[in-house]
């Protein structure tokens, strides 16, 4: 008799057992650190960013972006470089890119008040590495008021002193300023440090900076998956479980 074959609606996901094992080595270095990405990575907030420039360039650029548009042009950069690249993308003269970050900055702060995007889940991680004490900062495109904005009502922003924003490099990623900075900020070498991210420029800057990373990602694109070391779908403390007899030492 023939076996059928279940044919399942769920896309299959990179080797966790690379995860696994990069974590591994990590938690072997003399002081463990962690630097997050922030949006989409520590705060899952990838959809809200993509409603709130899709609606400003459709209102002030006559700009129909779509999803596929802004994965492929815009995400993984700075709030300002992606301001900038809509106006190279579609030609439109004459805009002040502040006004437009200003208006954006607004518009965020009203969509994360009343929902905090750090889930409960990336919290209980970010507690367990506090709880043994690795040092941890957050490194990131986006401006340092909406990080501010999310952490002060996030159990998080407590844990997380160290922040690199966007207003705080000269260049953004895939250079790996904003890593080295946040690296020396919690005077950890880049050896010693795994970097979370969501883009295929945060994955470049991090291995750029001599760190090891893993990418997040639920449905990971094909150029993440290509540069990325190893992947996981979302932060949890799962990632983390099998080396912390490691980390109490």
């Amino acid at each position: 008799m023939a076996v059928p074959v279940i044919h399942s609606a769920v896309p299959i996901y990179p080797d966790a057992r690379l995860a696994r094992e990069v974590i591994t080595g990590w938690a072997a270095v003399p002081q463990p650190a962690v630097i997050f990405d922030f949006n989409g990575t520590l705060s899952d907030d990838e959809p809200i960013l993509f409603r709130i420039f899709s609606e400003l360039f459709d209102e002030h650029l006559d700009w129909a972006m779509t999803q596929q548009d802004y994965d492929k042009h815009l995400l993984g950069h700075s709030d300002r470089e992606i301001v900038e690249k809509a106006l190279e993308i579609t030609g439109a003269g004459g805009h002040d890119v502040d006004a437009l970050l200003e208006l954006r900055k607004h518009r965020y702060r009203d969509l994360v008040a009343g929902d905090n995007p750090i889930r409960p889940d990336t919290v209980r991680l970010v507690q367990l590495l506090a709880e043994h004490d690795v040092p941890m900062a957050i490194v990131t495109g986006a401006q340092r008021d909406d990080v501010a904005a999310v952490l002060s009502t996030s159990p998080v922003g407590a844990l997380i002193r160290v922040v690199v924003a966007e207003e705080d490099v000269t260049r953004g990623k895939p250079d790996p300023e904003g890593f080295l900075s946040g690296a020396a900020h919690i005077g950890c070498a880049p050896e010693q440090v795994i970097v979370f991210e969501d883009s295929v420029p945060g994955v470049r800057g991090a291995l750029a900076a001599g760190m090891g990373c893993i990418a997040v990602a639920v449905e990971p694109s094909d150029e993440l998956a290509a540069v990325a070391p190893a992947m996981v779908p979302r932060l949890s403390v799962d990632i983390v479980e099998h080396v912390l007899p490691s980390l109490r030492r």
